[in-house]
């Protein structure tokens, strides 16, 4: 009886040894936009060491999460899975992946994040607080520091002060290192990025030998307490590396608060009609969950913000059964790269889909609804899946900075480069959103 066989996606291997790793690493977004435009929604190319096919878009999504055919084990390119430390919930798989991600979700359950919110919302304060007397800033640096401050206060329960300070650079350089070529010798990118990432660590494994000590409310100590309670397997060394793929997660949020800045600037209509809403809900006081739920165009920002705010380019994963996609077949053992972007921006989904329209997440239009994976700021696929544990986490520091800054602030943006530099991880702006911010 004869077969079919189903042929390879279309693609370049470029250069010996090297494929087209030099064109990836200087600007994935860029590399894998020109090759769908030129290929469709699966090509295949050389990057990073490895054989790689690209599959993109929300019907791929699919696809790309079926645990009988991709693996997130060893998925990764070695030098991303080096500046991660080791198997934290991102590189693992099956009943492993299951339980480690129970744990993780203590740090991140209601009860938890109604902790967080108070936290949040005294720190985001305090900084737009003492921006006015800066006169010009940096806000994306700003933002940086924000973003670390945060997730080292809720989740590590670190307060302020050089051990954080001493974290903030030592991420931004570890970050740094994630869109470079890996090449290990003193004075790269890559090397400093290795040794931010043994410091990072050794900071972490301290704090998890604390926190089993003394525990307090922070998000590390009720994982702990989670696998106390439950008899789970979760070493001192497992705690750490997750605290350290939760920190880098919540790190580069930064981005995000930026794009918010950068939005609400280029669109007054929405900033006028976000105030507004925020007049009636919310003019004063604390923040809780409940009352952000009563702000549905917030979210609506939000979540555009994080449709249109490119964080990082892909998600990775390994074959380990042929993937079938778009009539074309890839064999077990290929490394398979889901971006996110193409998804965001699928006309199958949206109207207009690179311009910035809130509204498109009403209940009346719910544009992300037109297919299940549209909307996968981070990760596609269920909860207890790959998808980021703190989707929701993100979601209320983003919502918390948005009422703090509509509430009792005025900002403007001088003539910069908004050129982006997609070397960075995330990317961002050349001069860092330069700003004035100046309270009401």
């Amino acid at each position: 009886m004869s077969t079919i066989e189903t042929p390879q996606p279309p693609g370049n291997n470029g250069l010996p040894l090297l494929g087209e790793t030099l064109s990836f690493a200087k600007n994935p977004f860029r590399f894998i936009e020109e090759r769908l435009a030129t290929h469709g929604r699966i090509f295949r190319s050389h990057i990073l060491g490895r054989k790689a096919v690209i599959v993109a878009g929300p019907e791929a999504a699919g696809a790309f999460i079926d645990p009988n055919v991709i693996k997130r084990e060893g998925a990764m390119p070695p030098h991303v899975q080096e500046l991660f430390g080791g198997r934290s919930l991102p590189l693992l798989d099956g009943e492993v992946h299951s339980a480690r991600k129970k744990l993780v979700n203590q740090a991140f359950n209601r009860a938890a994040l109604s902790a967080y919110l108070p936290i949040v919302q005294q720190t985001v304060e305090t900084y737009f607080h003492k921006w006015p007397a800066a006169g010009e800033i940096r806000w994306l640096d700003e933002l940086k520091r924000l973003a670390i401050e945060v997730i080292c206060t809720t989740v590590m329960g670190m307060p302020p002060g050089n051990e954080m300070d001493a974290l903030r650079t030592d991420y931004g350089i570890l970050t740094d290192g994630f869109a470079t070529l890996p090449i290990n010798v003193p004075g790269t990118r890559y090397r400093k990025a290795l040794q931010a990432r043994d410091r990072i660590l050794a900071v972490l494994r301290r704090l998890v030998r604390e926190r089993r000590q003394t525990p307090t409310n922070d998000g590390l100590s009720r994982m702990l307490t989670a696998a106390t309670t439950s008899n789970a397997n979760l070493s001192d060394d497992d705690a750490a590396l997750e605290l350290h793929h939760i920190v880098i997660a919540g790190f580069i949020v930064y981005a995000e608060l930026g794009s918010i800045v950068q939005q609400l600037t280029a669109h007054p209509d929405v900033r006028a009609k976000l105030a507004a809403e925020i007049a009636s809900k919310a003019p004063d006081g604390p923040l809780s969950i409940e009352t952000l739920m009563t702000m549905p165009y917030l979210l609506q920002v939000v979540n555009e913000v994080k449709r249109l705010c490119p964080i990082v380019p892909a998600v990775f994963g390994k074959t380990k059964a042929p993937l079938h996609f778009d009539g074309y077949s890839v064999p077990a053992g290929w490394m398979v790269v889901w971006p996110v972007t193409p998804s965001h921006v699928a006309q199958s989904a949206y109207t207009n889909p690179t311009a910035f329209d809130p509204d498109r997440f009403s209940p009346e239009r719910a544009e992300d609804k037109r297919h299940e994976h549209a909307f996968a700021p981070q990760g596609a696929g269920p909860a207890m899946g790959h998808r980021c544990p703190g989707l929701d986490f993100a979601t209320y520091i983003m919502e918390v900075v948005a009422v703090v800054l509509l509430r009792g602030y005025t900002w403007e943006l001088p003539p910069q480069n908004y050129e982006v530099d997609f070397s960075k991880t995330p990317p961002e702006a050349k001069d860092a959103l330069r700003a004035r911010v100046s309270a009401k």
